[in-house]
This record gives structure tokens, sequence and C-alpha cells, in this order.
């Protein structure tokens, strides 16, 4: 990839969230990037009721790619973050990660709270969430970006996590679905257990699968390296021990076979054949 190294700024614009902008070059195009990485510890409530929460999030997030600014990519990163429709502005989707708790109440709103430096003094165990939103490959058109979200409530055994992958094609700034890719979904279904036995080893047995049998193909997918991936998160044909399984598509390497991607989906199969990570 014809890239720069990435140059950080101080900026004084939300300084409460962004700490620096990043300025770098993709095939000759600009793109501008702000570098986020903040934590806030707080306590919710007075007295023996007081529980203690900690929120964190670590984003390069996207200003503008190869050269054109990317409001539909940045629409979707906010609904990833927040679950909600009416946040589409980074300041706000922010604000709503570090000041808001794991049960989605915005910390004031049941009562005062304070922020605090550290948790080193407190006896009880504190609930978390843990963002990221990281760039994995930038091309000529398309943009692939990783977002991964962990939870933990406090006195839980375990948190749970869950990923996601935004393709962006930053010429239309449109966010790419698997419709816009598959002829047919059901081209695909009868490879899906075939693949999984092939990276991991599973059967049937193994999985939750629905009663009529039929492997059910995930919201959630990505190309890398001319695969197609389909993720499902943990709990969604697994169990907890198994995790998310991120299954690479193994499509018969037959002449006969039938396409199953659209002409736009092999262009972006192509694009991630040739581009480096980034």
């Amino acid at each position: 990839m014809k890239k720069l190294i990435i140059t950080l700024t101080s900026v004084m614009v939300m300084a409460w969230a962004v700490t620096a902008v990043g300025q770098t070059l993709s095939y000759g195009k600009p793109c501008n990037f702000y570098n986020i990485d903040k934590t806030v510890k707080a306590k919710l409530g007075e007295g023996e009721e007081a529980v203690y929460q900690q929120n964190s999030i670590q984003a390069l997030w996207p200003v503008m790619l190869n050269g054109k600014e990317c409001p539909k990519l940045q629409e979707a990163i906010c609904k990833w973050l927040t679950g909600m429709d009416d946040i589409k502005q980074m300041d706000r989707a922010i604000e709503y990660i570090l000041y808001t708790d794991n049960e989605g109440v915005p910390f004031g709103d049941s009562g005062p709270y304070m922020i605090l430096e550290s948790f080193k003094d407190i006896e009880s165990s504190y609930s978390s969430t843990f963002n990221t939103v990281e760039l994995k490959t930038l091309g000529q058109r398309f943009a692939l970006f990783h977002l991964f979200g962990y939870f933990y409530f406090a006195g839980a055994a375990h948190g749970m996590y869950a990923h996601n992958y935004i393709t962006y094609d930053t010429e239309l700034d449109k966010i790419v679905t698997l419709e816009d890719i598959l002829v047919d979904p059901e081209l695909i279904r009868p490879y899906i257990m075939k693949s999984i036995n092939l990276k991991y080893d599973y059967t049937e047995e193994d999985l939750f699968m629905p009663e009529d049998g039929i492997m059910k193909i995930p919201s959630v997918w990505f190309f890398e390296e001319g695969f197609l991936h389909l993720v499902y998160q943990v709990y969604e044909i697994a169990s907890f021990a198994q995790g998310d399984i991120d299954v690479p598509l193994f499509y018969p390497n037959d002449p006969n076979a039938p396409e199953y991607l659209t002409p736009y989906g092999k262009e972006l199969m192509e694009e991630s054949q040739a581009g480096d990570p980034w």
C-alpha cells in the first residue's frame, strides 16, 4: 500500500475526547483520523449503595478517507458503539461510551456520581466496558474497520465481547452489505459447515445447530486476502469456551461451481487480495 506513516499533532477541538489528529496519504490521496484513547473511572451513587464503573475507548476515528469525507461510515461506527439511532456525531458517541453505565443509564440519571483518578482504594469489584475501533485495510476504493466491544458486570463469572466489521466504499460513501456482494446467499450456505470443519475441525454435534439443521448466515462478515470471512459471535452457534467463530469461506475451486459474487463483490474481493494490511 502506498501510504505514509501517520503524523500526530495536538488539537484543541473536543479536547476532552480527542488527543491528536493523524494525517496520512493512501494512493496519493489525503486521509485524516482522530486518535482517541480515553478512560473514565466513576463512583455511582453514595454510601453502601455506591457502585463503580470504568469505561474505555481506543479508536482511530476516520475523518477523511481517500480524499473524501465519510459521514455514512462515521454514523455506522456511532451506531455500533452506542446502539442509538439518534447519535451520529463522534463527540456524542464518545461521551455516551464514557459516561454511561453497563445498563445504558447515563451517569447522574439515577443519582450523584463522582469521577475518580483510580480504584486503588476500593474493596469491591467494578463494572467495565472497553471498545476499540481499528482500521484493518485501506485500498484504492474500500476500507475495512474492525470494531470490538467488551463489557463486564461487577461480580459476574466472566465478561462478554462482540466483534463487528464494517466494509466501507470510499467512492460512494456507502456501507457495503452482504446483499451487495452475494448473487444469492443460498449459494454459499452449503459450504459454511464444510468451511467450519476445515478451520476448526468442528462438526454439527459441536455447535448450536438450528432445529432444521441448516446453518444460518451471520450478519458480520469481511474480506481478507481474497477470502470471504463469516463471523459468528459468542453463543451464536457455539459455547463461550469455543468463543467467536471466524470462518473463511472455502468455496469449491471448480469451474462448474456457480459464481456466488456479484460484480461489485468481485471488485471488493480483488482489492482485498491486492491490498496490504494497514
